[in-house]
């Protein structure tokens, strides 16, 4: 098992940004990686007038990525995103097909997975010129490109575990079985949830142990999580357990009440569980301004919603002590998981997708 901690769904290192980040920062963020002991897989928020910078940024990682052992290749969130939570404005869009084809394309340079919201149609809903949401996740997976469930909408939760489930049954139906061929985004954030699942003000803290007491009461083998917890989160938590997706979540206790964080550890395993930082050392992420509040460890936007955290693997590796006797948990969950999560998928042209029509052309 290789333990060397892995970033994922992580926004920035040293002074770097990654949704802004150049060709010629790709040393110095292998650099810093390499200085800190891990590897890393840079998270961007993609704009559509972005597109361009990004492509050209795997390209010159897939060119020199021998000199690039640490950084492992990159995740893009967006377009395809719920409005409500921490995303920027320019992470949410529509594509047209041709630029749905140069967003798969990057999987053969370096992009292991898209951050998608599966609620945001039907599998047959029409994107763009015949284009359905279906050919999207078919076009993705052709070039190796794995889906992230994440930033779900907020109206609907019935609606969106119904949807959530349809993407997921067509994924392992197509490029299964096993979880490692489809991931989420990060868990309890940026869904919709029947329960509190951090607080982080002293205002909100007071009202935690009131809150926070019938998920911890409940026995979450028995429970109706539909009802406990939301249709949303329980699905996830049920095609983990089937062992139809591997999830992500972040154990710095800011995003997630290291309690909840405890629940789900137990409930499905560290087996089943990629650990993540969500995090960032300058700032601002792909083009906002950012500001820490006082005691916190996030990163808030101007208005007031979170954008990402500060918490170091340290942090992360402490807090995993404090909720398991077992020392290898950090070594799965923040390495060998991870790693299997990175893993591309394989597979054959789909009928219909990633030939002349969409797929498109390696570049020259």
């Amino acid at each position: 098992m290789n333990a060397r901690p892995v970033l994922v769904h992580t926004h920035g290192i040293g002074g770097i940004d990654y949704s802004s980040m150049t060709p010629d920062q790709l040393g110095i963020a292998n650099g810093l990686a390499e200085k800190g002991g891990f590897d890393v897989v840079p998270g961007i928020f993609l704009g559509r007038e972005h597109l361009s910078a990004v492509t050209d940024l795997m390209y010159a990682w897939h060119e020199n990525r021998a000199s690039l052992p640490a950084v492992l290749g990159f995740s893009v969130e967006g377009p395809l995103l719920g409005r409500t939570g921490g995303v920027p404005p320019r992470g949410i869009w529509s594509p047209t097909a041709q630029e749905w084809e140069r967003i798969a394309v990057m999987g053969r340079y370096g992009l292991r997975y898209i951050v998608m919201g599966p609620d945001m149609g039907e599998l047959d809903d029409e994107l763009d010129d015949g284009l359905t949401y279906r050919d999207v996740i078919d076009l993705c997976y052709v070039n190796g490109v794995k889906i992230a469930l994440g930033h779900f909408q907020h109206h609907a939760p019935e609606l969106s575990a119904e949807r959530t489930r349809a993407v997921i049954a067509h994924v392992q139906d197509r490029y299964g079985p096993g979880p490692d061929v489809l991931l989420t985004d990060h868990l309890y954030n940026d869904m919709p949830r029947n329960f509190r699942h951090v607080w982080r003000t002293a205002e909100e803290r007071s009202r935690r142990a009131e809150q926070i007491a019938p998920v911890l009461a409940a026995d979450w083998e028995t429970a109706d999580l539909d009802r406990l917890l939301g249709p949303v989160p329980a699905t996830l938590l049920r095609a983990a357990r089937e062992g139809h997706l591997l999830p992500f979540l972040n154990f710095d206790g800011d995003h997630v009440d290291l309690e909840i964080c405890r629940r789900t550890l137990d409930h499905l395993g560290p087996e089943r569980l990629i650990g993540i930082t969500d995090d960032i050392a300058v700032p601002f992420l792909a083009g906002e301004e950012l500001h820490h509040r006082e005691g916190s460890g996030l990163w808030y936007r101007s208005d007031g919603i979170v954008a990402a955290g500060s918490g170091e693997l340290a942090t992360q590796r402490r807090n995993l002590r404090s909720l398991t006797a077992d020392g290898s948990v950090f070594d799965r969950v923040f390495g060998h998981n991870a790693r299997r999560g990175l893993t591309p998928v394989r597979v054959p042209a789909v009928a219909g997708v990633g030939g002349a029509g969409y797929g498109g052309q390696d570049r020259d």
